[in-house]
C-alpha cells in the first residue's frame, strides 16, 4: 500500500493532505466520497474495522467475524500459497472470506485487489499473462531501455525470461545462501506463477475498453469477488501515476481514471463498498483519524455540526495503542461515540489498521503475539443510539444523549464520562 500519513487537526484539512500525492494529482478516486449502500447502524459491534493478514496460515475467522468490516489482505496465507503449484492467492482469499461470513453473517467481509499491478498469484491475472492474445493488458520493456532496472528473467531460472515489466518487489522466491527467509517461499527450486517469472507486472491502461471490461467483469465483480456472496466489498491496492510516468505519457493517469469511476461505479450498483470511497481513504489508505488531546478541541468543534462531513460521510476512527496495549480506550470510544455519524467505524490506530489478533500481524509489524491484543468488552457493548448531535456544554467539554447512556469528554482535562441510564 501506499502511506500517506495524515497529521492534520481537522477533517477538512486531513482529507485536503490525503487527496494530494506529491503536488502532481489532487485528486486521486474518481467518485466522490460515498457511503456503502448497505443500511447504518449504531450497533458498536458492527462499527468496528480492521484490516487483517496473517503471514504463516488463515486468519482466525472468529477473531475477524467480531469486526462490522474485515478486509483480507494478498499476504494472508502467503507461507501456503507460495508453496502451490501454481501460486493460488485469490482463490485462498476467497476461502478466507467464506470462513469469515460462515461465522457472522452481518459482518461485511472485504478481499484484496490490485488495478495497478497485475499480480500473477492471483490465477485470473496469470491466465491473461499466459495467453499471447492478451499481451495489450501489460506495459513490456522497452528493448531500447538496456540493461534493465529489474531482471527480465526468473531469479531461480535464468531460461526462464519475459517481455513484460516488472519487479520482484514482495514476491516468493526460492530460498538462497544470499536470501535463505524470502517474502514468500517457493518449494522445490520452482516458483510457480505460469509462465512468466514471478514478479509484480503493470497493467496498461492504455489498453481501452478491452481491458476495462475484464477488470470489470472478473477481477471485481468475478466469482471470487463480489460475484461471490459472502464478499461485500474490495481494498483496491495502489493508484496510477508515478510523475515519471506520467509526466512521458499523461493518458495513463487519465486510462486509469476512467477505469477506477467504472470500478467504483460498478462496486457500488452491485451492493458493495470499497475503502477508497471512504473520505482520505482514496489513495490505497488505510489510516484513521486518531485522537490526541491537542487535537481533541478543534475536532469535536468540527464534528459537533449537522453539515459537517461526520454527519453525512463515512469517517475511520482508531483507538491509541502502544503496539500491545490500548493507551486511552475510554477516551477514544467517547470520541467516536460523541463525533460519529450514520457510518463510521473503529479500529486500531495505525495506519494499515489491522488489528493484532494473529499469531504474526501483517508483514511483521509487531511482535508475534500468540493470542494477540484481545478486542475489549466496550466495543461489544449496547449504547443504543444517538438523539442528537454532540454539543460543547461548557468551554472544551463535549456531551451527547445516546438513548442507554450519556457520554462526555473534557478536552482540557482529557477525561471521559459515561454515565449509564
Amino acid at each position: 500500500m501506499v502511506a500517506q500519513m495524515a497529521t492534520a487537526i481537522t477533517l477538512a484539512v486531513f482529507l485536503e493532505r490525503c487527496y494530494a500525492y506529491n503536488g502532481v494529482w489532487k485528486r486521486v478516486a474518481v467518485l466522490p466520497p460515498s457511503n456503502p449502500p448497505w443500511p447504518p447502524t449504531y450497533n458498536m459491534s458492527l462499527s468496528t474495522i480492521t484490516m487483517q493478514c496473517n503471514f504463516s496460515g488463515w486468519s482466525s475467522p472468529e477473531r475477524g467475524s467480531q469486526f462490522g468490516i474485515v478486509s483480507y489482505d494478498w499476504s494472508n496465507a502467503k507461507r501456503q500459497w507460495a508453496a502451490q503449484k501454481p501460486m493460488d492467492c485469490e482463490e485462498r482469499l476467497q476461502t478466507q472470506a467464506q470462513l469469515t461470513k460462515t461465522q457472522n453473517p452481518a459482518s461485511h467481509v472485504f478481499v484484496y485487489r490490485n488495478l495497478v499491478k497485475a499480480l500473477p498469484w492471483f490465477s485470473s491475472v496469470r491466465e491473461k499473462l499466459d495467453d499471447p492474445n492478451y499481451s495489450g493488458f501489460f506495459l513490456k520493456f522497452d528493448p531500447n531501455a538496456k540493461p534493465y532496472a529489474v531482471p527480465q528473467c526468473a531469479p531461480e531460472d535464468p531460461n526462464k525470461c519475459t517481455l513484460y515489466y516488472h519487479d520482484q518487489e514482495q514476491t516468493p522466491e526460492v530460498p538462497t545462501k544470499k536470501v535463505p527467509e524470502p517474502d514468500g517461499t517457493c518449494t522445490e527450486g520452482v516458483c510457480d506463477c505460469g509462465v512468466n517469472p514471478c514478479g509484480e507486472y503493470l497493467f496498461d491502461h492504455r489498453n481501452g475498453s478491452m481491458l476495462r471490461n475484464w477488470i470489470l467483469n472478473e477481477l471485481v465483480l468475478g466469482p471470487t469477488a463480489i460475484g461471490d456472496k459472502n464478499i461485500d466489498g474490495l481494498f483496491m491496492d495502489d493508484y496510477w501515476c508515478s510523475n515519471l510516468i506520467c509526466e512521458e505519457d499523461p493518458t495513463v493517469h487519465g486510462s486509469w481514471n476512467q477505469t477506477m469511476t467504472a470500478v467504483e461505479e460498478s462496486i457500488l450498483q452491485h451492493k458493495a463498498y470499497t475503502w477508497s470511497l471512504i473520505p482520505g481513504e482514496d489513495n490505497a489508505n488505510a489510516s484513521p483519524l486518531e485522537l490526541t488531546k491537542d487535537t481533541c478541541l478543534p475536532l469535536l468543534r468540527e464534528a459537533c455540526n449537522v453539515k459537517s462531513r461526520w454527519q453525512n460521510g463515512p469517517v475511520l476512527f482508531g483507538v491509541g495503542h502502544n503496539g500491545t496495549n490500548l493507551t486511552q480506550l475510554h477516551q477514544d470510544l467517547a470520541f467516536f461515540l460523541l463525533a460519529r455519524g450514520p457510518y463510521a467505524w473503529l479500529g486500531w490506530g495505525t495506519w494499515g489498521m489491522t488489528w493484532p489478533f494473529n499469531p504474526e500481524p501483517r508483514h511483521g509489524e509487531l511482535p508475534p503475539l500468540p493470542h494477540g491484543v484481545p478486542r475489549p468488552s466496550e466495543l461489544d457493548m449496547d449504547y443504543g443510539e444517538p438523539e442528537g448531535l454532540c454539543f460543547e456544554i461548557s468551554a472544551g467539554v463535549f456531551h451527547r444523549q445516546w438513548s442507554k447512556v450519556k457520554i462526555a469528554l473534557n478536552c482540557t482535562s482529557f477525561e471521559s464520562m459515561f454515565e449509564w441510564l
